[in-house]
């Protein structure tokens, strides 16, 4: 499979208000903070409150929204969690969890 190539970020091009992503999870947001934290620069996301490294950071246009990030309400967070709760109780009682071992 072959990468897609993108331009990381100069350490130097980062600044305050400057809207970003990081590749590796697609996380984008507003830069609110720079920080150097031994030797190495970090930029604090506003979408998520974390501090990401400014080299591994690439430009972007606009900050991804709250849909296309597929963020969920608290609401459907606890359904989903109780759902799976419900079906791991399930597969607990039943003694199987529907894997196939080959003895021997």
């Amino acid at each position: 499979m072959a990468d897609v190539p993108y331009l990381v970020m100069s350490t130097d091009d980062v600044a305050v208000g400057a809207v970003v992503r990081y590749p590796r999870t697609g996380t984008t947001g507003k830069v609110v903070r720079v920080e150097e934290i031994d030797g190495w620069k970090y930029a604090e996301l506003d979408s998520t409150g974390l501090y990401y490294r400014v080299d591994e950071l690439i430009s972007t246009d606009k900050p991804t929204s709250d849909a296309e990030r597929g963020e969920r309400s608290l609401e459907e967070y606890l359904k989903e969690h109780k759902e799976l709760q419900k079906q791991l109780e399930e597969v607990w009682e039943k003694g199987i969890d529907q894997s196939c071992e080959g003895g021997g």
